[in-house]
Order: structure tokens, then C-alpha cells, then sequence
């Protein structure tokens, strides 16, 4: 295949595309881990500064009231508490941010003394926040707690220690709320911001000295694709040729019936996955006939009871040879049903109504119509009008009553452009039709998404042709 075909094309742009989504997405993803990697970092950071200074603040206010924790008792508490009015408050704003309560309990979890910011603008939520939550100090157990919590929407970073006494045991545990400032919020989140613009330049740079390279590779997996989709369908196309030449001149009965069933199946709303088993059906349906003796095969007259009997196997037949191919595979549901009627009268397996796979009940259609509209060695080809009334017999015996009507709306404009159609002509429309529905086995492939051969078709009832 040249470069410049409409598949080639079409591979092409699909492989633009899903590189351009990988990277995106990649790059999305790499963002979304180192910014909320640099997140925790910059509040770690910042978490750390604020322990630092506070601790040591702490560490001078416990010797100040050494004192009063040899004997926190309530006289002693109220020592306490005057110590810690007596702090003096800031003057001017830190830019990190301020301590707007300190509670300070004995190790009952009795009251001392506690301090708020009156000024504070959230100091109900405080309140509330403190009432409701302290950290878990035991006797012998952890002594300095951390943790960042949100109270109005805002992060504030909540510290406990022990207060030892003057003979290193705990008599008492502080705990401070500190508010971050909106100097330090803006500091982080343009830590942030900074990091993951540095990120997608990186990304950015190594997709632009990458991409070249990924694009020829890709290009060469994906030319080796479509020639394989292409030998595939030309294997499909010559095997289906030495069929129709075993009890015919011309392969025109193939590709006929072939573009009537995916017109159909294109007016019922069928996708890509569903239409290229009918595909690879409608062009081997009588594969089977290989299998089959000349002197039944080619008789010109009736058959005996006997040799129809025989001649019936070629549904067999045609079963175990697509059944060795696994891109053929698909195909089974067609080849098997295309001899079945809706009231079960068919053959081989006696089959009726939605039992019958749907790809064998459209091609049922597309099969009489073209033996009624066909020049045969027994017969002239009938009208339209004609065959469309023999067809109308066959209303719920023979087809599917859904599908008929859905024929019928685009049988005038099938009979008009292919049923005349020159042999050229029909393996044009069937090439366009290759292009059209096997392309997206290619790009699915690709994406990862979709085996390139397909499993069998579910057993489902037909859609209408409004659905």
C-alpha cells in the first residue's frame, strides 16, 4: 500500500492522534503525581519551619512555669494561666503565619490555662475544633503530635507536646493551633504551580525530540498491519473467487450479495464490529461447495433426495474450514445460517427466529434477492417488482419480518446501482467498503482496545429500521 491511500491516510492520522492522547494524558498524570507530590512536600516543609519555632517557643515557656508543673494543681494552674497572658503578642504579622490558641491540661486532661487571638476571624470554628478533638497522650506514650487540619475552609496546623517537670516527668501537655497565613498559601501553591510548569516543559521537550522517532515506529508496526489486513482480505477475496468458479463463470454473485447484506446492515445501525463478520461471511457462504462432488455440484438437473441430503453437508463443510483460520473464524455464523428460514424449516440445524444469528438471517435477504433479480442458467432474472412480491411470501417463513421491512426501504435504490453492475463496478464498491468498515480494526488495534479478530457475533434480536 502507497503512502498516499485513503487507508494509509486514515492509519496515519490514527496514529497521530493516539499519540498526541497518550502524551497528553501521560503528561496529565506526571502533573497530577509531582504536584501533589510537591504539595505534600512544600507543606512538610512548611509544617517543619512552623514545629521548629514553636517548639522552641514552647521549650521556653515550660522553663518559665518549671515551678508551677512540680505542682500542677489549680493553684498552680492559675500560675500557669498568668504566664501564659503574660506572653507578649505580636506587633506585626508573621509572614508564615500566627498561633491563635494554646491549651495547656495536666495529665488528666484537666484544664490549666488556655489562650485565644480575640481578634481571630474563625475563633468559633476554633473553639469547636479544640472541644472536639485532642491528641491522645498516655503516661509513657508519644510525647509530640502533628497533624494539618482544615477548620472554615483554611489549613491551620494543630501541635501537641508534653511539658516535663523539673524531674523529666510529663505533668502536663500543651497544645497549639496555628493558622497559616495566606502570604505562606500563596508561597506553596506557587512551589506548585512552578514545578508543574517545569514538568510539562520537560514532557513537552522530550515528546518534540521523541515523537519523530515513536511516529516511524509505530508507522512500520502499523504498515505491517494493514498489509496484513490487506493480505487477509485479499486471501478472503481469491478464496471466495474459487468457490463461485467451482458451479459459476463469475464472481459477481459473491460481491452482489456481499454489498446487499452490509447495505442492510448499514441501515440497521450495525457498527464496524458487527459488519465485518458479515464480510468475511457473505463472501465465503459457500465455501463448503469445495467439499462437494462435481456430479451433485454441477448436475443440471433436480437432485435426488439422496444427493440433496449430501449436497447439504457443504454447510458442514464450510464450518471446519473457516474454523482453522482464526481471522475467518468470525465468519462461522453466516456460512452455518445462511440456509436456515425463520419458522425453523431450514437446514442444518433447524433453527428458527432470533435463534438464528442475525448476520445469517440478514444475509437470507441479500442471498434470495439476488438469485430472483439474477440472470441463471435455469432461469431469467425476474423484475424488481416481481422479486420483492415472491420475497413478501416469504414474510415470517422464510425471513425476518424486521429485517424484510428494512430491506425493502433500500432494496429499489440496491437494485438500481448493483444489480446491473458491471464486475469492475462491484469490486469497487466492495474495495470501498473493505476501507470503510475494516479500517477501524487497524485504529482499535492500536488503541489497545479491540482484538484484531473479533469474537462471534451474539445471538440478538434484529433492530428496526428506526433504531
Amino acid at each position: 500500500m502507497t503512502d498516499h491511500t485513503p487507508a494509509h491516510k486514515s492509519f496515519t492520522a490514527s496514529l497521530h492522534r493516539l499519540l498526541l492522547r497518550r502524551v497528553l494524558r501521560m503528561t496529565a498524570l506526571i502533573c497530577l503525581l509531582l504536584g501533589g507530590a510537591v504539595c505534600v512536600n512544600e507543606f512538610r516543609r512548611y509544617d517543619d519551619s512552623v514545629l521548629q519555632v514553636t517548639m522552641q517557643a514552647a521549650e521556653d515557656f515550660r522553663r518559665n512555669i518549671l515551678s508551677h508543673l512540680d505542682r500542677p494543681d489549680q493553684a498552680e494552674g492559675r500560675g500557669i494561666q498568668a504566664a501564659l497572658d503574660a506572653l507578649p503578642r505580636r506587633q506585626h504579622p508573621d509572614p508564615q503565619g500566627r498561633t491563635i490558641y494554646i491549651r495547656i491540661t495536666d495529665t488528666s486532661q484537666r484544664l490549666l490555662a488556655q489562650r485565644f487571638v480575640p481578634d481571630y476571624a474563625h475563633q468559633a470554628e476554633v473553639e469547636r475544633f479544640m472541644d472536639a478533638h485532642t491528641f491522645p497522650f498516655t503516661p509513657g506514650g508519644q510525647d509530640q503530635f502533628r497533624e494539618i487540619v482544615r477548620i472554615a475552609g483554611k489549613p491551620h496546623l494543630h501541635l501537641g507536646m508534653a511539658f516535663t517537670n523539673s524531674k523529666g516527668q510529663n505533668a502536663a501537655y500543651a497544645e497549639s493551633l496555628f493558622a497559616v497565613s495566606d502570604e505562606a498559601l500563596d508561597g506553596i501553591t506557587k512551589g506548585i504551580l512552578h514545578t508543574v510548569a517545569m514538568v510539562v516543559l520537560v514532557v513537552l521537550a522530550a515528546t518534540l525530540l521523541l515523537y519523530p522517532v515513536i511516529i516511524r515506529l509505530l508507522k512500520r508496526v502499523t504498515d505491517l498491519s494493514v498489509h496484513l489486513q490487506e493480505a487477509n482480505l485479499e486471501t478472503l477475496s481469491v478464496l471466495g473467487s474459487a468457490i463461485a468458479k467451482r458451479d459459476s463463470d463469475t464472481d459477481q454473485h459473491n460481491y452482489r450479495v456481499t454489498i446487499y447484506s452490509v447495505r442492510l446492515a448499514e441501515a440497521l445501525g450495525l457498527d464496524d464490529a458487527a459488519i465485518r463478520p458479515l464480510v468475511k461471511g457473505a463472501m465465503l457462504h459457500d465455501v463448503g461447495k469445495i467439499g462437494i462432488r462435481d456430479a451433485i455440484l454441477l448436475k443440471p438437473g433436480p437432485l435426488t433426495e439422496a444427493e440433496f441430503t449430501e449436497m447439504q453437508q457443504h454447510v458442514q463443510h464450510g464450518r471446519d474450514i473457516v474454523a482453522q483460520a482464526s481471522w475467518l473464524s468470525d465468519a462461522v455464523d453466516v456460512i452455518s445460517g445462511h440456509h436456515e428460514r425463520y419458522d425453523g424449516q431450514g437446514y442444518d440445524r433447524g433453527g428458527g427466529g432470533v435463534e438464528i444469528p442475525l448476520g445469517a438471517r440478514l444475509f437470507a435477504i441479500a442471498d434470495v434477492f439476488d438469485a430472483l433479480t439474477s440472470r441463471r442458467p435455469y432461469k431469467e432474472p425476474f423484475s424488481f417488482e416481481e422479486a420483492m412480491r415472491q420475497m413478501e411470501e416469504g414474510r415470517g417463513t422464510h425471513f425476518d419480518p424486521d429485517l424484510l421491512d428494512a430491506f425493502a426501504g433500500i432494496a429499489r435504490t440496491l437494485y438500481d446501482t448493483t444489480a446491473a453492475c458491471d464486475e469492475a463496478g462491484l469490486k469497487t464498491c466492495l474495495r470501498e467498503i473493505c476501507q470503510a468498515h475494516f479500517t477501524a480494526d487497524i485504529e482499535a488495534m492500536l488503541e489497545g482496545v479491540e482484538k484484531l479478530v473479533p469474537g462471534k457475533w451474539d445471538r440478538q434480536a434484529a433492530p428496526t429500521a428506526s433504531s
